[in-house]
């Protein structure tokens, strides 16, 4: 399915789906990671529903984002029409706040998934410092 073809009610789940595709597959610590947050309440889908929404990541961008060092035009595309789609500041805020724990989840952060994830921040405006903040706000409640 396009990033066009959205479902509405799936917008955060497809962002946040593509920075954990971003490395060429979904990890199962990544996952758990998820899991633990409480993640696919907070974004209105199931496990099962997330798993193949970035399955389909995974096969349109993501296993070709590691054959260089930068987003290409295409992936741009691609990539912003998901974070376009999500629009509140709320909401890009969770969806940065997960990606933090997702990215850091197999205690490696891959390049591809840097370039993604700072790519999210740049596109939406939210600085680390932000994200940082709103981890502990999480971790408060």
């Amino acid at each position: 399915m396009s990033p066009s073809m959205q479902a509405p009610d799936e917008v955060l789940a497809r962002a946040l789906a593509m920075i954990v595709a971003a490395n060429g597959r979904i990890d199962a610590r990544e996952l758990g990671a998820l899991d633990e947050l409480q993640a696919f309440r907070r974004i209105g889908v199931s496990r099962e529903r997330f798993v193949a929404i970035a399955r389909t990541c995974v096969a349109d961008v993501g296993a070709h984002l590691g054959d260089r060092s930068w987003l290409c035009a295409d992936h741009l595309t691609y990539i912003d029409a998901l974070l376009d789609a999500v629009p509140e500041r709320t909401a890009r805020m969770l969806v940065c706040r997960l990606a933090a724990a997702v990215i850091t989840a197999d205690g490696c952060v891959t390049q591809d998934e840097r370039l993604v994830y700072a790519h999210a921040l740049a596109r939406w405006r939210i600085n680390q410092s932000d994200v940082t903040q709103a981890i502990l706000d999480d971790r408060m409640q």
